[in-house]
């Protein structure tokens, strides 16, 4: 089993994936450009996660 920190940390990067993708459907795309690396690293970092 996880530890709660690992948890914790999971879903604090599953929010800001979730965040981000709202605010890219909301946002005209040049405000919300420099939302987009990081939400390709936390991307990332939850795709190696769950694998």
């Amino acid at each position: 089993m996880a530890d709660p920190s690992e948890i914790v940390s999971v879903l604090v990067a599953l929010e800001f994936v979730v965040m981000a993708s709202v605010v890219l459907l909301l946002v005209p795309f040049e405000t919300a450009v420099s939302v987009i690396p990081l939400l390709l690293i936390f991307l990332i970092a939850l795709l190696l996660y769950r694998s």
